[in-house]
């Protein structure tokens, strides 16, 4: 499933992910941001459902990943086929991805596992090196700096 969704990964991911999941996904979003150095989006599929569709009536590159929960409520299941109808009737590709049965805990371990894989073989596929992080390491340069000169000022 990581690599399928790896090599299927197109453009600007939009992750979308029920209440209780926010977790995996915005763990996702990082790891994709981190790994493969490409912006990337998180989402309540609720919001997805509200202001969020609107976007979609503007062709784009973004690619929406649908990270659902096997046992999601009612409700969140009927939000997710509305969303799923309005993609089909506007040929928007998605990506599902559902949840292993169990806990709470063993659900969103199950989801970073599965989806921090995709970073990774993303980036094989793509070639990146992830390792390399100068904008993280520039951002820290400057923090450091900054406390050093808050430092000397409060002396």
């Amino acid at each position: 499933m990581s690599l399928k969704l790896a090599m299927w990964l197109d453009g600007i991911p939009m992750i979308y992910y029920p209440w209780g999941l926010q977790t995996s996904a915005v763990h996702f979003k990082n790891s994709l941001q981190e790994n493969n150095k490409m912006h990337a989006i998180a989402e309540d599929v609720v919001e997805a459902c509200h202001n969020g569709i609107v976007a979609w009536e503007k062709e784009n590159n973004v690619t929406p990943i649908l990270i659902e929960g096997v046992d999601d409520h009612i409700k969140r299941k009927e939000r997710w086929n509305m969303l799923k109808e309005y993609f089909q009737e506007n040929k928007i590709n998605f990506y599902e991805v559902i949840s292993t049965e169990g806990s709470i805990l063993t659900k969103i371990i199950n989801l970073i596992y599965i989806l921090d894989y995709s970073s990774i073989y993303l980036s094989i596929l793509s070639k990146m090196d992830p390792s390399p992080v100068n904008s993280i390491d520039y951002i820290k340069k400057k923090i450091n700096n900054h406390n050093k000169i808050n430092q000397n000022k409060n002396i």
